[in-house]
């Protein structure tokens, strides 16, 4: 997407958005999950380990080779790429990382999925915030995974598996094997219809209550598209727009509403 539609997308986000403290919400479970998750002001002491396995990362000049399984990337022209390089241009950012922190915090979800491990960073951001769940992390790129459970081990995080190879095969065996899924990360495949088909999937075993974040919602105008097909779709109750990502709720017993709203870190 041109930079110049993204400003222009951003600036109509940021006219409608509502603020921090949530006046003119009138859904009391959105006005709390705003104050106390995505405008909370606690210091979590997991935000230094958090904080460490980026730095960590961003040290890290070794080079490996990236498999783009997905829309390929709008940021790299080779692919051949420095993990610092990953870490700073591509992975989920420290901003994010703490919102999928007190996301998961908040929700203390038994089984999360992740779609799109990367290097790892929103792995441990996941993991770390629900330390007595599961997640189970999908990643295309081998590479990438060497990477991020190397990384993870030497954090400390135990609660988190790895499955590597193409989404169309390891989704289907994963929730095959799963009773629920509480919480979705998607951020992994940037094309409209492989975004829907991971949603569709991940719905097949979701609960009352479970939350899927969709990362990227401006990234394209694909991912746009996508990104309004889901918020339509029968089985999402609330959806929130952040505009670096966005929220799907599935909750039953209230009407279906969409909220824009600031988030800070």
């Amino acid at each position: 997407m041109g930079k110049i539609k993204l400003l222009i997308k951003y600036l109509i986000y940021r006219l409608n958005r509502k603020g921090a403290r949530g006046h003119g919400i009138h859904s009391p479970f959105i006005y709390d999950f705003n104050r106390n998750v995505l405008n909370s002001s606690e210091k979590y002491p997991e935000y230094i380990d958090i904080g460490n396995y980026r730095r960590n990362l961003l040290r890290n000049r070794e080079t490996i080779k990236v498999d783009d399984r997905g829309a390929g990337s709008v940021v790299f022209s080779s692919s051949q790429r420095r993990i610092s390089d990953i870490v700073s241009k591509a992975a989920s950012s420290y901003r994010m990382g703490k919102l999928l922190f007190r996301l998961a915090r908040q929700l203390q979800p038994e089984t999360t999925v992740e779609l799109g491990t990367s290097v790892g960073f929103g792995t441990i951001c996941l993991a770390k915030g629900a330390e007595t769940g599961r997640v189970y992390s999908l990643e295309a790129c081998a590479a990438q995974v060497e990477t991020a459970r190397h990384e993870l081990g030497n954090a400390g995080v135990r609660n988190a598996e790895l499955l590597v190879g193409p989404f169309s095969s390891t989704l289907p065996e994963l929730t095959g094997r799963l009773d629920k899924i509480d919480l979705v990360y998607m951020d992994g495949d940037h094309r409209k219809e492989a975004v829907l088909w991971q949603f569709r999937k991940c719905r097949e075993k979701a609960s009352h209550g479970t939350v899927f974040v969709v990362a990227d919602i401006y990234w394209s105008d694909d991912m746009t598209r996508a990104w309004k097909i889901l918020c339509r779709d029968t089985a999402v109750t609330v959806s929130v727009d952040l505009f670096f990502c966005g929220l799907l709720f599935l909750r039953k017993g209230i009407a279906k509403q969409h909220f824009i709203l600031g988030f800070s870190d």
